[in-house]
């Protein structure tokens, strides 16, 4: 009975010690797990938490070296770009080669129109041939009208050409003004720090890199493609233009020349010159003919060399300026909004 008893005693003491251990572990679990939440929820003081400075750094620096790296090269890109804006070295390039392109084009405006009026001259000058006495008036020069329209065209050609270059002298004396540079300083900073604060998911990220695209656009379009533009012509179309203008040229001063041949008045003749230039008139025939074959040579360069003149000029003022335009705008807008992933 007694050793019933006493192992009753222990089994109970066990027991209530098991208990207890019990209740203490569980206890201790709640008081970390509490303990956890009000250390993650109450605040810790500034002391002894990371600088202001740190925890901006953190928040809004780029995440992970490459995109650190990659905001650095376009941090420098648009730094280099602010410093070419405002001491413009493109810009001055950019004007002589427009300068020199609006030269050409009233060059080849000044030939339209002499060779215009050249031919107009000839279609208006008369041959009187008198073969046994019988006059009949011929106007050679008439052989040229088709290339007279031809010219007509080629001149209104060099007039738009004219235009188009002295319209690009203007923007790039308005591009280049001071307070565009200003502008665009203040955008690409701008730009900048929202694209360090927001990355490129904001909206207003996006507003600040379309506005920084435009002002790009605004300052170095027109001296970007007025150089690129002048580099395509002198590759591969100086050659073209000096030939063709020498040869219009020419064939101006032949077309010139044979209507001045006509256009001579006749001497006083005696008698007997009469009966000689009776004779001549009979075989008269051979030189109108010649002077036909005078005016389809130079009509025949002219044509050739007007349009090639017409090339030249369609290509650096009209084709190339759209091209270098359309260019550009996808070099900087593949930059500054690049594609969503």
């Amino acid at each position: 009975m007694a050793n019933d008893a006493m192992s009753s005693e222990f089994d109970a003491e066990r027991s209530r010690s098991d208990s207890r251990r019990t209740h203490r572990e569980y206890f201790a679990g709640y008081r970390e797990d509490d303990w956890r939440k009000s250390a993650q929820s109450s605040p810790v003081p500034e002391s002894q938490e990371q600088s202001w400075f740190a925890r901006k750094w953190a928040q809004y620096r780029p995440v992970g070296w490459l995109e650190w790296l990659k905001y650095s090269v376009l941090a420098l890109l648009i730094g280099l770009m602010i410093a070419v804006s405002f001491l413009k070295p493109i810009d001055k390039s950019g004007e002589s080669q427009i300068d020199s392109a609006l030269m050409r084009a009233a060059i080849g405006f000044g030939i339209a129109r002499t060779l215009n009026g050249v031919i107009s001259v000839a279609q208006g000058t008369e041959v009187a041939v008198q073969p046994a006495g019988v006059g009949v008036n011929f106007a050679p020069g008439e052989i040229l009208d088709p290339i007279n329209d031809l010219v007509e065209r080629f001149s209104l050609v060099m007039l738009v050409a004219t235009g188009s270059l002295a319209m690009q002298k203007v923007l790039m004396e308005i591009s280049s003004w001071q307070g565009i540079s200003f502008i665009l300083a203040g955008v690409g900073i701008f730009w900048l720090l929202t694209r360090w604060r927001n990355g490129n998911s904001s909206g207003l990220a996006t507003f600040a890199s379309r506005a920084l695209l435009f002002m790009l656009l605004v300052r170095f379009l027109i001296p970007l493609g007025a150089i690129a533009s002048d580099w395509v012509y002198q590759q591969f179309l100086q050659q073209r233009f000096e030939v063709s203008s020498q040869q219009l040229a020419s064939a101006s001063d032949k077309i010139r020349e044979i209507s001045r041949r006509q256009a001579e008045p006749p001497e006083a003749e005696s008698i007997r010159q009469k009966a000689r230039n009776f004779y001549k008139s009979m075989t008269h025939k051979f030189d109108f003919e010649g002077m036909l074959e005078e005016y389809k040579g130079a009509a025949e360069n002219v044509s050739e060399h007007a349009v090639n003149l017409i090339v030249v000029f369609v290509m650096q003022t009209i084709l190339f300026p759209l091209i270098f335009l359309f260019v550009i705008y996808r070099l900087f807008r593949s930059i500054l909004l690049p594609a969503p992933r």
